[in-house]
């Protein structure tokens, strides 16, 4: 079932911004919910045609609770996920894990981590990949 447009942009500004605050919303992916700290937010400009709808199809697949660890994790590594979490990553796949991340760093508050964002996204795929070995 295809999903109405204006439903990506939504559900990429509430993934992030839900796991920035650390809290849980009413419902995150509600763009109408003026309790969350993200309402009202702007989404930045798409870089590349289609990549919102790439990000959106990513996001599906993480498990709200294990994107708060894993959002954690990419700041302060000393916060480790769990081994639902670190099985959801690697489901999500690393070219997802890289895209989320990517998606992240476009946001104008988090342009100054982008390089931490992009390296940890990596690291934390490879961490998770291996702990399944």
């Amino acid at each position: 079932m295809a999903r109405p447009a204006y439903v990506i942009p939504v559900m990429m500004v509430s993934f992030f911004l839900v796991c920035h605050t650390m809290t849980v919303a009413k419902n995150p992916r509600n763009e109408q919910d003026k309790e969350v700290p993200w309402f009202g937010e702007t989404l930045p400009p798409e870089p590349f045609a289609g990549f919102y709808t790439k990000v959106a199809q990513c996001l599906w697949n993480v498990n709200p609770v294990c994107g708060l660890q894993i959002y954690a994790h990419l700041f302060d590594q000393s916060k480790k996920l769990n081994d639902n979490c670190c099985n959801n990553v690697v489901k999500v796949g690393v070219q997802c894990s890289r895209d989320l991340g990517w998606a992240l760093g476009l946001y104008k508050k988090f342009k100054p981590h982008r390089a931490l964002i992009d390296k940890m996204s990596i690291i934390t795929y490879q961490e998770c990949v291996a702990r399944k070995l």
